[in-house]
Order: structure tokens, then sequence, then C-alpha cells
């Protein structure tokens, strides 16, 4: 018999640590020591099945399926021994002997036949397919016997299907991967142990008192949990946390995972566990993090085709009504109480504010609080003026108005009273601090300044280079004569002032006029941007279609010739120029060198007029006394050009922004003069040259011009939050070439001339531009310019009279037609935004008003943590 006896051992061992490792009366003794037997039956079988001993595999799959009941993979393998005992003959059988219980089979396998390295290398194949077969149902098994809690059990499984695989480059993954389940099932065994008292001597081997007296005696040894509770505590804590980070990485709770593990860092910074974890968290993360990139790539690139949709009707929204102030609960009740009838003559002031405090009671409407206003007269100097008035149908706030206004006094409407006292006293003032953001300075400086907003000696308030001090005190001017043309007035009060420190407002001032600055920052203190976008879509197509023959005939001895002088596009509409763009020396009447050609740049954006293009045949022949060419044009030719861009900016209410997309082009304005110098020696029958200096136009004076898209634009949000007025100016700008300046340049000296061209060149811009003031709602799309062009060139040459024969006058004839189409639509839309990012008004399928964007994680000192989306 053939029996690795090391494996045996092994198992049985497994096998006593299992029994020893159950407590007495334990439910799960009896299923795992049944489970025990069913693996080593099973291992049993495969190695007699593999020796070649089938009557011992037989045997033991036999005493296996008694146990197992009716199992499929017992019944498959039961089979496939007893055909293997068919196919041998007789005296092959095994011999068996029995000894007591135990049973001894001795099996003497026939000589195994010669193979050739094909077969064995076949054999070899399905024997190691069969082994990762068993390895992988003895996983399978583990993990059940895992799932059932029978953690020995199940490690026992793991170390089996080990063993029936042979370490190769194929089976190396798998056994890697048996053993990683074998040692996590192993380390949660170890994790899930209930805390007892530990000793000294379950201290590891690499604790700081290890070694330190290895031969005292551990009676000497105090017990950890009576000598550091604290230590005892907090490990059973760490593992217990282990467990659960472990538990969260492997259901694929990341983030789960990662806050326990970070937690476990901050009660042991040491720790390795918690550290190998993080890491490989994060290399879980990295491996998929390129998913981020290509996703927003894709995203980006289908938002530039989907831009292409024109505007639609996606929602129908009314109009809303303007915003109202919020009011102090005391003032709206001043407005909601009319007095149907009040009228004095000759009662004094305190008499009135007594009756007018009653009336309140009297006319205040049930539910709305306690009833009734509290009315309270500070008069030091008892001057009580007398009151002579009548009034009908006004509100109390009304009344008292007219009351304090005819008697030179003053009131404040406070949290629970109005006081009435004299007005036009220092003693009357008050002051009141008023935080101001910044946007609402921006608008209230823009409407404010005497000079429209702009100070500093820079000219712009807002310029970097200006000192931040002038700049405040500026600011502070600013605001007070926006406040004083809104009503309140700082000149005529005695004491009165206003003061700006670059966040907040500190005014002291009577008590009605702090209350008018309160409602003006009420209505300014809302914080209204826009989004603009301006979206230019721009098609263009060329066609270009010519055909035509030209004729060319000589009789042999050239004294007649015959042409058709037919034209092409390019002969008709081509510009030229009006110089000769060549550089040429001559002497006597001859090139001395040959001329060297200085072409202007062609202009690229104009109608294709087929230029370049070359003949598509040339046909020779011979008619009699007749030499006879003909030359075949014939082009057809389609372009085309689609602009999609769409700047988009956001911007404060009332200020400018500019966005470019551009590229910055750089030409001279202006060009030196040529110097050209000739000098001459000998002639030319005697060999004689002549030396030639030219100085070309030296380019000076560079500026710059952005070719590209530029918008510029500044939004206005109207005081009904929902209309925005733009005053927009954007502009697409486009290189078409050079154009050339000056004459040509002649130096004469003897015989000898020199003609150099100009070569000033300047450039030539295309410019669409729109520049217009509109004003549109809230999420509105409108179509602010377009151009519609179509620019068509033809000719139509041909032969009088053979040019008009039916059929064969097409060979007379050259006919041409080239046309440029072109639409360009520019499209504005502006948003009103929130400081969140998000819409402020307009209700989306999955953004609510007023939500906040922000990016998906922010970096700490401890590192990134990603945000929790609400």
């Amino acid at each position: 018999m053939t029996m690795r006896l090391p494996s045996r051992l092994a198992a049985v061992l497994v096998g006593l640590l299992v029994l020893n490792a159950t407590p007495p009366g334990s439910p799960d003794l009896l299923a795992q020591s049944v489970t025990e037997t069913k693996i080593q039956l099973m291992a049993d079988a495969l190695r007699a099945r593999d020796a070649g001993d089938y009557v011992t595999a037989r045997d033991k799959l036999v005493q296996l399926k008694s146990i197992a009941g009716e199992d499929a993979s017992i019944n498959r393998l039961l089979e496939q021994v007893d055909d293997e005992l068919s196919k041998q003959p007789p005296q092959a059988s095994a011999k068996s002997t029995s000894t007591g219980s135990g049973s001894v089979t001795s099996t003497v396998a026939p000589a195994a036949p010669v193979s050739d390295p094909e077969q064995l290398a076949a054999e070899e194949a399905d024997r190691q397919a069969e082994s990762m077969d068993r390895a992988r149902e003895l996983q399978r098994t583990a993990r059940s016997q895992a799932n059932r809690g029978q953690i020995a059990a199940a490690i026992a499984s793991y170390d089996l299907a080990v063993e029936q695989l042979t370490p190769n480059p194929v089976t190396i993954s798998l056994i890697n991967e048996i053993r990683a389940e074998r040692d996590e099932l192993a380390r949660m065994q170890q994790a899930s142990r209930p805390a007892s008292v530990t000793t000294a001597s379950a201290v590891p081997p690499s604790a700081p008192s290890a070694g330190y007296d290895e031969n005292r005696s551990s009676k000497a040894m105090l017990p950890l949990g009576q000598v550091s509770p604290e230590a005892v505590a907090e490990n059973a804590e760490i593992e217990r946390m282990i467990l659960t980070g472990r538990s969260q990485y492997v259901a694929g709770d990341l983030r789960g995972a990662e806050e326990t593990f970070k937690e476990i860092e901050t009660i042991d910074p040491r720790n390795p566990e918690a550290k190998n974890f993080l890491r490989r968290i994060a290399e879980q993360r990295r491996r998929t993090g390129w998913l981020d990139k290509a996703k927003t790539r894709e995203q980006l690139l289908a938002e530039v085709t989907q831009s292409w949709q024109r505007p639609g009707i996606y929602e129908e929204r009314d109009r809303p009504g303007p915003k109202e102030d919020e009011q102090a609960p005391l003032l709206r009740k001043l407005e909601s109480i009319v007095i149907p009838n009040v009228s004095y003559s000759g009662v004094g002031l305190s008499s009135v504010i007594n009756g007018l405090s009653q009336i309140s009671e009297q006319y205040d409407a049930p539910g709305s609080g306690p009833r009734g206003v509290n009315i309270v007269l500070l008069d030091p100097n008892q001057t009580n003026p007398v009151v002579n008035l009548t009034l009908r149908n006004l509100s109390m706030k009304r009344v008292l108005d007219f009351i304090v206004d005819s008697v030179g006094f003053q009131y404040e409407v406070q949290a629970d009273a109005v006081v009435v006292r004299p007005g036009g006293e220092l003693s009357n003032l008050d002051t009141e601090f008023y935080p101001v953001s910044r946007s609402t300075v921006i608008r209230m400086v823009a409407g404010g300044s005497a000079d429209g907003g702009k100070t500093g000696s820079s000219g712009d308030m807002f310029a970097p280079n200006s000192d931040t001090v002038a700049v405040v005190s500026n600011e502070t001017r600013a605001i007070k004569s926006f406040l004083q043309q809104a009503g309140v007035n700082f000149e005529s009060v005695a004491g009165s002032s206003l003061v700006y420190d670059g966040s907040a407002m500190i005014v002291t001032h009577t008590s009605r006029n702090l209350q008018r600055i309160r409602n003006i920052l009420n209505r300014y203190n809302d914080i209204r941007q826009v989004e603009i976008e301006a979206k230019f879509m721009e098609v263009a197509e060329g066609d270009l279609q010519e055909a035509g023959i030209d004729w060319f005939i000589q009789n042999t001895d050239r004294s007649q010739t015959y042409r058709s002088d037919f034209r092409t596009l390019t002969d008709t509409f081509q510009t030229s120029s009006a110089t000769d763009n060549n550089i040429r020396i001559v002497q006597g009447g001859n090139d001395i060198i040959d001329p060297l050609p200085t072409p202007p740049p062609l202009i690229p954006t104009g109608v294709d007029l087929g230029t370049g293009s070359l003949p598509l045949a040339l046909v020779t022949g011979t008619i009699g006394d007749f030499d006879i060419s003909a030359t075949i044009r014939a082009l057809s030719r389609q372009t085309g050009t689609d602009l999609l861009s769409a700047p988009k900016v956001t911007v404060l209410s009332g200020n400018r922004a500019t966005i470019t997309v551009a590229q910055e082009f750089r030409y001279p304005e202006r060009y030196s003069e040529i110097q050209s110098q000739v000098g001459q020696s000998g002639g030319l029958t005697t060999g004689g040259s002549a030396g030639v200096t030219i100085t070309s136009g030296t380019p000076q004076d560079f500026v710059t011009r952005n070719v590209g898209v530029e918008l510029s634009v500044t939004p206005t949000v109207e005081e009904d939050d929902y209309s925005i007025s733009l005053d927009l100016n954007p502009r697409v700008t486009e290189f078409d070439g050079f154009v050339e300046y000056g004459g040509s340049s002649v130096a004469i000296s003897g015989d000898t001339t020199v003609t150099v061209p100009p070569g000033f060149y300047q450039p030539i811009f295309s410019v669409r531009e729109v520049t217009t003031k509109v004003t549109i709602w809230d999420g509105a799309t409108v179509v602010m310019g377009g151009l519609t062009r179509e620019e068509v060139k033809t000719i139509n040459d041909k032969i009088p009279v053979l040019g008009d024969m039916p059929l064969l006058g097409r060979f007379f004839r050259s006919e041409g037609e080239s046309a440029t189409k072109r639409n360009l639509l520019i499209f504005v839309t502006a948003n009103l935004v929130s400081p969140g990012g998000s819409p402020k008004r307009q209700q989306l399928k999955s953004v609510l008003p007023n939500s906040l964007f922000q990016n998906p994680t922010i970096v700490t000192p401890s590192g990134s943590i990603d945000r929790t989306q609400k």
C-alpha cells in the first residue's frame, strides 16, 4: 500500500486537537467527528485511486457512502473506480487480509505500459486537473463548515485541500487562495476566543519584558490583568475592532473598514495589522481610481456632443412676484391695526399717546398674540406739546407718523414697545453694527459713488496695487453717499457717523434712520450672481464642381495653331499680386542668377477655387497633318467646417466678466526700410561679377491679437429677482492670412539692376462680433445674433457653334461652380446661481434650489477624507 505517513499523522494530530478543543458535552462534538471521518475516508480513497489500488479506493468510498448517504460526487468517484476495476484482469486483483477490526490491503499494480511523451503529458494534465477538482471540492466543504461555525474542521479541510496539489505554475494560484482563506479563518478563530485572565506567560516573545529574566519561575510572575488591567482592556478592545474591521473589509464596506482601522491607529499608532489593512484599502481604491478619470473624460466628451442640441421648452413657469421685506412683528402689527377715525384739538401729547394705546387694543385683530401696542412717551423736559389733528381710516403706524411729525418728536419701534421721544437731540442717537457681505458693498458702491464707483489712484478701487486703507476709506465715502441718496441724511443730524472696516458698518444715527439702513441692507444683502453661457454654433460647407477640356491643335510645320482659351475658377477669381514677387538681379539685360520667388501667403478661408489641382489626363494624338492634344480638367470637391464654442462664466450682479479662449497672434505694425547695395567689377565678356547686399525690412512694433472666442458680459439682476439684464459683447476672431503692402524696390548701378519685392505683410482677421443689451428671465435662452451667408462663383466658357452641339458640345465647353454656405447662431443662457453652486430658484430633477456642491474628498492633515452625501 502506498501511503504518505506525514500527511496522515498531520490529519490525526488535527483531529486530536479538534477533540481537545471541544468542551465536554458540546453538541458539536458528534457533528465534527462525523465530518472528520468523511474527510479522512475521502482522502484515503483519493490516495488509493491515485496509487492504482482501486480495491482499497472502492472500499473507502463504500464506507463514505454509508455515512454521507446519496452524494453526487461520491457516486461519481465510485463509478470511476468500478470502471477501472472492470478493465483490469482477474489476476491483477488485490488480495486483502484482515486483522481484528482493522484491515491492511496490499495491491500489486500491473506494470505500466510504455507510453510516448504526448500520452504521458496528457495523463499528467488529466491527473493535475483531477487534483485541482478535488482541492476545490474540499475548499467548498471547508467554506460550508466555516459558515456552520465548525472552524477547526474547516481548517483541517483546507489543509487536506492543499495536500492534494503539487506546487507548479498552474496550481500555485489555487494553493495561495486556499492558504489565504485558511489563514484568515485561523485569525478570526484566534480573535473570537473569549478573553480570559491573561498571565505573564501569555506575553509574546517580542514584548519588552521577554528575555529580561527568562530563568525566573512563572510562579514569581503576577497576572497581567492584575498588573496592568488597562492594557488588558485595551488589547481586548483592539482585537474586537480588528475583527470588526476585517469583517467590514471582507463584506466590501471599505469606508467602514477604513474608519475602524484609523480608529485602531489612534489607539495604537504602531499596530501593524491596521496599517496593513489601510494599505490594502488604499491599493484597492487606487486600482479602481482610473475609472473616475475615464468616466469624467467620456462625460466631458459627451457634453460636447450634446451641446449641439438647440434650446427647447422644458418647463412652463409662472413669473414670481416681488419679494417682500421681512418686518419686525410689532411693526407689522402697527401696519395691520386700522383706526376708523381720530380727532385731536388742543390735546396734550401725553393724553394722545395714552389714548392711542387704548385704541390699539380695541382694533387689534384677535389671534395675533397679545392685544394692543405698548406706546411709551419719554419727555424729560415735560414739554407736552399740543396736538391738533383729524385722521380717518389709517393704520396706527401712519397715525403715529403724523402725530410725531406735527409736534417735532420721533418714535422708535422696539421689540415690545413703541418709544416716543423728542427729536433732533444728540442724546437720541444710537449705534448699531451691520455685518455687510462683499457683494452688498459692490452693489452699493457701484450705485452710490459720485464717480461711478471708481476710487483710488488707479481708477479701480479693487485694483491689487491700491493701498488697503485708502480703498476702505473710499468705500466708506461711497457707502455713505449711497445711503445719503437713499434718504439717510448724515449732514443734518449732528453727531451721526458711518464707519466701514471691510466687513461691517458701524453707524451712529437716530433710531428711524437706523431702521431705514436695516431695511436697505435686508434688500441688498441678498447675494445675486449669474452664470452666463454664450454658445456659438457655426457650420460651413464648400462645394466645388469643375469640368472642361483644353484643346491644342497644330500642324506639322507649325504654321497653323488652334487652341481653346477656357478659364478656370482659379484663373478667374484668384487674387494675384500686382508686383513680381521675385528677387531679380539683371546685368546687361540678362539675369545673373535665377529669380528668387517670394510669393505672398494665400488666404485659406476663402471660397475654394481648386488652386493647385492638376489636370485629370493629357491625351495626345495625330490626325493627318495635325498634332492634337487635349487636357482634361475634372474636379469635384466638398469641404466642411463645424464650430461649437460655449464660453461660460459666473459673475456677481452689476460686475463685468471677461472670458477668453484664444491664441495670441503677434505681428508687426511697422517695418524698417529695405536696404540694397550693388557693387560691380569687370564685365560680362571678361567674366566680371556684381556684388549685391540686400537688407530686408525689419519687423517693428509688435502687437498682440487674440484669435479665438472672447466674451465680455455685465449682468444685472432686476429687483424682481427673476429678470436679468445683460450687456453682452461676444466675439469670434479667425486668422485668414496675409496681404502684402508697398511696391518693389529697385537698386541700379551701371548696367546692374536689383529688384526686391516689398515683403510687407499684414494679417487679415475675420471677426464676428455682437454688442447688445437684452433682458431675459432666469434660465432662459435667447438667440442673440446670427449670420447666414452663401457665396457662389461660376464660369461657363464655350467655343461658339461647337459648344452648342447636342452631346458633342460638352467637349467644347468649360464649366465650373464653387459655392460656400455659412450659418452662425449665437445663443445666450443666463441662470441665477446660489453661492453653493446650484441654481438659486430653478427646481431641477435631482438638484434642489440653493444646494451646496462640494468636492467628493477633502484633504486633512491625516489624509484624504470622503464627504458623506446628504
